[in-house]
């Protein structure tokens, strides 16, 4: 009886802390949104002038030569958007798909007619809250993975709630938000399900579900790999036991999701194919045809040599997962983002300790959080692989194209938080030491000692050391100051970096 109550306790708990942790999103976003001056996030100018032409028109725009003014477009950037100057000619987002820029009309159309208030904040401000419900389905989806731990979710969607440059993105104009709120209630629905659940009927209404996320932006193909991964998994899973989920009927209902998803994208893809031609459904030959002048992976590469491209993606996508802002070009200081390598350094040491452990079987896990667990890491595979492969193609690397998978990030973040606390300690503790020595042995020999790089290190394990202290007395306590100095550590970013260097 104890125990049950216990775990109640714990439940009621972490329903207070997923509110808690939303308003602290809400709170730092609208600090974001109001704070961050007009257009000072990439693309911001061309996502706004796509809702504005339907609210206006009422019809979907045709992406066309000269919608992407090159020279104009860094003119401006360098003028930091100047009110003198218009943002009207940036209009190369045309092509995306629209479900993000309908729903926008409609809000831009109901503020014209009944506030009129600024515009640009009001969509600023349906961004903060697209992004607080995927925040509140993301602990959900956590929630499925590990039922027995609910703490768990809470670290993975604080993590997601004040990381700096999450909050930058969904702060403002872009239909990021919408395609990370669409991919959360995907994985929730799908992470819940049991093998039995695979009925024509579910099928349809997932299907409908990827339909809608395809209309949104075309980074949601990691929906579709999560349900046909997790629709193949339980097929597999089901063989073992009496269930009706044959290759037969999942076929079936693979079918039916396609269809349906189809079906719903097809009016969008039709009008493609009348503006575009039938052999550029998607409007990507057109997009590639207007963007001239856009830096290329190929042009990089054969100015700067492998070495030098594998270096800039390794360091701008680093840092631009934690805050590079405006359009890239506001950086953090080095020292800050060498403080926060030696953080994902540990909580990278504690994912690994744990995964091993998984695979070695030393962490007993139920069906549900074993199952979760895989697709998870499929979630992550899959936006990796298409951040990737945007790159063989354009110079962008722009850490926000993984945030779609930000969840999986944040569990990934949590555990490895919590590992290194618990089980992985005295390995992290010696990484520390041994990085400490190269630095030093390394400085003795060049006559150059990084002072900074030591201190950093010394303190490093003395808050590492702290930090296990106080999580075997009050487990979970450091993780909350952890995402407490995170939310203070965005603050700082907003108003010491980020409105100094942008305001015009």
């Amino acid at each position: 009886m104890q125990q049950a109550l216990d775990k109640r306790d714990t439940i009621q708990v972490s329903e207070l802390g997923v509110r808690v942790i939303v308003i602290l999103y809400l709170i730092l976003g609208a600090l974001y949104a109001t704070a961050t001056p007009p257009w000072q996030a990439p693309d911001e100018p061309a996502h706004y002038n796509y809702v504005k032409y339907i609210a206006e028109h009422g019809q979907l725009p045709e992406l066309q030569p000269g919608d992407y003014p090159h020279e104009y477009l860094e003119e401006i950037k360098a003028a930091r958007f100047s009110p003198d100057l218009s943002v009207d000619p940036i209009r190369y987002e045309f092509h995306q798909p629209p479900l993000y820029y309908l729903v926008s009309s409609i809000i831009y159309r109901i503020n014209l007619g009944l506030f009129d208030l600024p515009m640009l904040l009001v969509l600023r401000g349906l961004s903060l809250l697209l992004g607080a419900a995927a925040l509140r389905i993301g602990y959900n989806v956590v929630r499925a993975v590990y039922p027995q731990e609910p703490l768990l979710a809470l670290g993975a969607v604080a993590f997601a709630a004040t990381l700096p440059m999450h909050l930058t993105m969904t702060a403002t104009v872009n239909n990021d938000v919408l395609t990370g709120l669409l991919l959360a209630y995907i994985a929730w629905k799908v992470f819940a399900m049991q093998p039995g659940d695979w009925t024509p009927r579910r099928s349809l209404g997932l299907g409908a579900l990827l339909g809608l996320a395809f209309l949104t932006k075309l980074q949601s193909y990691a929906a579709f790999g999560i349900v046909l991964f997790a629709l193949a998994w339980d097929t597999w899973q089901a063989r073992r036991g009496p269930s009706s989920l044959t290759w037969r009927r999942a076929i079936g209902c693979a079918g039916i999701l396609l269809g349906t998803a189809l079906v719903v994208a097809s009016p969008w893809l039709l009008n493609n194919i009348a503006m575009y031609g039938l052999t550029d459904p998607l409007g990507l030959a057109r997009h590639d045809a207007v963007v001239t002048g856009q830096l290329t992976t190929a042009q990089y590469l054969a100015d700067h040599g492998a070495l030098a491209l594998a270096r800039a993606f390794i360091q701008t996508t680093f840092q631009s997962f934690w805050g590079q802002f405006g359009w890239m070009g506001v950086v953090l200081p080095q020292r800050v983002y060498l403080a926060l390598a030696v953080l994902s350094g540990l909580v990278i040491v504690g994912a690994i300790a744990y995964a091993v452990r998984v695979l070695r079987g030393g962490e007993p896990l139920q069906p549900a959080t074993r199952r979760g667990l895989v697709l998870l890491l499929v979630w992550g595979s899959l936006s990796v692989m298409g951040y990737l492969w945007w790159n063989t193609k354009y110079l962008q690397h722009q850490a926000r194209y993984l945030f779609p998978a930000l969840i999986p990030w944040g569990v990934a973040f949590t555990l490895g938080f919590r590992e290194v606390l618990r089980r992985a300690f005295w390995p992290a503790l010696a990484l520390l030491g041994l990085a400490a020595l190269a630095t030093l042995g390394v400085g003795l020999a060049m006559g150059d000692v990084k002072g900074f790089t030591l201190a950093l290190l010394v303190v490093a394990a003395g808050a590492l050391a702290g930090a296990r202290w106080l999580e075997q007395r009050r487990p979970g306590a450091p993780l909350a100051l952890f995402y407490s100095g995170m939310a203070a550590f965005a603050i700082l970013c907003l108003y010491v970096y980020v409105v100094p260097a942008l305001r015009p």
